[in-house]
């Protein structure tokens, strides 16, 4: 065991399977109980009504530790090991509110709670209700957390085929089951654009004040699962299109698809047919500059 300095940090190992260091004191918090380990088999154990969340992004398993002190509130630690960079990213993007780089490589504070991801790591840090000193604590922990996690992790490609003109950056989310797709914008019941573990979804919104629109991108294992999907979304949601990627609906937006290869983008509630038509040309440009070997993107 390593002492830090009175008053400060002092470092524990974790269970196998956790390369990773926590503290065993944060300032005047001292662990608390057992540590607890949970995996994909007895999450609902931990997580009642949550699980299905990290269940969906691959979640390998997540560790469990409380700190106490006394007249203060407890502060509890949750790292998610996600097993990839692109799965804790899509996991920490499902709330996102805000584009903060406090702590590792995205973080957000609210009320408390502290999530940051770092490489194949998602933490999450609650003190309620919060004082002064619980929130020191609480970016005291974020910065040990952080400094044990060696490197930075990539974030999905399928970010890459997204349009940064008018994009509102935190609005982006990350994703592998459909389900996660109605809970920013509803599409169907059913899984009509194919969404599932086997493809990489993101969805983002563009514009600004009442006028937003959403793009949704998708990368599917081949060519001919992106046409299936592209055929089961025009048939279902969609069947006003024509010729034209774009078809005006019920509510006068426009919404419209078009698929290359085995992407497939998809443009919700534009507020002209100009707006759909132009970020679909815009994902295109994107595609085909990656084909032919340039780089048509923005830096992420």
């Amino acid at each position: 065991m390593v002492l830090l300095a009175a008053g400060g940090l002092s470092m524990s190992g974790l269970a196998p399977g956790f390369p990773i260091q926590l503290p065993d004191r944060v300032l005047e918090w001292a662990a608390s109980g057992e540590d607890r380990i949970y995996t994909a088999e007895n999450l609902f154990e931990y997580i009642d009504g949550g699980a299905e969340l990290y269940l969906s992004y691959g979640l390998s398993s997540v560790f469990a530790r409380t700190y106490t002190r006394e007249g203060e509130p407890d502060i509890t630690v949750d790292l998610f090991d996600m097993g990839s960079s692109e799965n804790a990213f899509g996991a920490f993007s499902h709330s996102r509110e805000t584009i903060d780089s406090t702590f590792g490589q995205g973080s957000q504070y609210t009320k408390g709670l502290l999530l940051f991801w770092k490489d194949r790591y998602y933490v999450s840090i609650l003190a309620s209700p919060e004082t002064k000193a619980s929130k020191a604590a609480v970016f005291a922990l974020a910065r040990e957390i952080e400094s044990e996690i060696p490197r930075e992790g990539p974030l999905p490609g399928i970010l890459d085929f997204v349009p940064r003109d008018s994009l509102i950056e935190e609005s982006i989310r990350y994703f592998h089951h459909y389900i996660w797709l109605n809970s920013h914008y509803f599409v169907s019941d059913e899984n009509i654009l194919h969404i599932d573990e086997n493809t990489g979804a993101v969805l983002a919104k563009y514009g600004s004040g009442d006028k937003r629109w959403y793009l949704v991108v998708v990368e599917y294992p081949s060519d001919m699962e992106a046409r299936l999907a592209r055929t089961d979304f025009v048939i279902h949601y969609l069947p006003e299109m024509d010729i034209e990627p774009v078809a005006q609906i019920e509510d006068s937006t426009w919404t419209g698809c078009r698929g290359s290869g085995s992407i497939l983008a998809v443009v919700f509630n534009a507020p002209a047919r100009e707006t759909a038509v132009g970020l679909l040309d815009q994902v295109e440009a994107i595609i085909e500059s990656k084909e032919t070997g340039g780089d048509n993107t923005e830096p992420r």
